[in-house]
């Protein structure tokens, strides 16, 4: 009964809210995922940062953006510390690309995405027959797992406006979120 409630209250964060948005800095937000993770789950992982100290904020829920940070980061320890022959790396990397736009379905609009988080780690890659269903929920190569950590990040990522991509190889995964910055009509809401 209590692994159902679990499950059903994880489910929960997969209904249509709308998400209440401000500028975020994405920088206190890694920040804060890294000491969450040290102090807990990521004690014996080295961290790297590779920031852009230029960004401007981010237009989203800074809580849903730790929670997205935190899935990433809490699933690259668990990789990277499978290789017992090699200590666990995860490297945070921000940046800004210019050009990164996207057509928002039905509409003529587009959405400029031109900030990036990437979060890596030096595990030994994701499986080829996972690969194209990562973000589907109840999907996972772990014993332990429900499958629902990255079919949430995806989720709350798409929410945002945003979008991300994988690239996993053996002893290197990136998973690289592409985010909407604040805008003149955001600030003045």
């Amino acid at each position: 009964a209590d692994r159902i409630r679990a499950l059903a209250d994880r489910m929960e964060a997969f209904g249509e809210k709308p998400i209440v948005r401000a500028s975020v800095n994405i920088h206190r937000v890694l920040e804060h995922v890294r000491k969450l993770a040290q102090n807990g789950f990521a004690e014996h992982v080295r961290f790297h940062e590779s920031y852009d100290p230029s960004l401007p904020p981010v237009w989203g829920n800074r809580d849903q953006l730790v929670q997205v940070i935190l899935n990433l980061v809490k699933n690259g320890v668990e990789a990277a510390s499978q290789n017992p022959t090699t200590r666990p790396d995860i490297t945070l990397i921000t940046g800004f690309q210019h050009g990164m736009r996207v057509s928002i379905p039905g509409t003529t609009e587009r959405l400029d995405l031109p900030l990036f988080v990437t979060v890596r780690d030096n595990g030994p890659g994701i499986p080829d027959d996972i690969m194209p269903h990562l973000f589907e929920p109840f999907v996972t190569s772990k014993a332990a797992g429900s499958g629902l950590g990255l079919a949430l990040v995806a989720k709350i990522v798409g929410d945002h406006g945003g979008l991300i991509e994988v690239d996993s190889r053996p002893g290197r995964t990136d998973f690289r979120l592409h985010l909407p910055v604040v805008s003149e009509k955001d600030a003045d809401q």
